[in-house]
């Protein structure tokens, strides 16, 4: 039978080995355990994919719905210069694109390109877009058909987009020029920076018959600003017009 002071001394060894078990463990555990996140190109975590899904801001490319393009057309801005415009619409609830790369071609009645441009746009959660190009110089050639296409794969992220109003107002059209004006009212309590508004008119046969674009730098909370739309010639009145807006928000 171990003495007392054998005890103590048999105690204190152990718990120094024990003591050095634990140090030893903890070190390993965190040289070689690597957390999961969004940015390690490894799926772990409750990742669906790759850096997506899960908690990841990221969507996966299997969850999306690719968004609709529901018609593309060219509107002349002046002589030989045009515009393209795309009308869309994203169908993922809580889901958009920040950058998504795409191509407008605008071809002549023999079928020959004409101009081709590519950009990159911001696709807004759940909802009805506008994509618009313009200054696309023809050398007085006139474009019979116009193709959009996205380019690539985009990121989808999970976002929310801050609901705004839009009032359209006055359309006024003159000797060589003409403007809509539109009010936009941020209801929200909070500034809103950088939005991107395109305003389209239609026609009596339903078409789109001009577009025209602009930015707001700010809106502030619970306020309101006017938003004009011009352009270089006279245009008939449309029989309705439409403003869609992206809030892009900080850079």
């Amino acid at each position: 039978m171990l003495s007392w002071a054998q005890q103590r001394k048999l105690l204190f060894v152990m718990g120094a080995v024990a003591l050095l078990l634990a140090v030893s463990g903890a070190y390993g555990f965190f040289a070689f355990y690597n957390a999961p996140n969004c940015s390690n190109g490894v799926e772990d975590g409750n990742e669906r994919g790759i850096d997506c899904g899960g908690d990841c801001i990221r969507v996966c490319a299997a969850d999306i719905v690719p968004p609709i393009i529901h018609f593309v057309r060219a509107v002349q801005i002046r002589d030989d210069v045009w515009g393209a415009v795309a009308y869309g619409e994203n169908k993922n609830r809580g889901v958009g694109s920040r950058r998504a790369p795409y191509v407008f071609k605008l071809y002549d009645d023999r079928n020959l390109l004409i101009y081709e441009r590519h950009g990159t746009a911001f696709i807004p959660p759940d909802k009805v877009f506008a994509i618009f190009e313009g200054r696309m110089f023809t050398g007085g050639r006139v474009p019979t058909r116009t193709a959009f296409d996205f380019e690539g794969a985009s990121t989808f992220e999970r976002m929310a987009e801050p609901k705004l109003t839009v009032d359209t107002k006055d359309f006024e059209t003159g000797a060589g020029q003409s403007s809509l004006r539109a009010i936009i009212t941020n209801p929200t309590r909070l500034p809103i920076e950088r939005i991107d508004a395109i305003a389209l008119l239609f026609g009596t046969d339903g078409n789109v018959s001009g577009a025209s674009a602009t930015f707001i730098s700010i809106l502030q909370a619970q306020s309101n600003a006017t938003l004009t739309f011009t352009w270089p010639r006279s245009l008939p009145r449309p029989a309705r017009t439409e403003v869609h807006y992206k809030v892009l928000g900080r850079e």
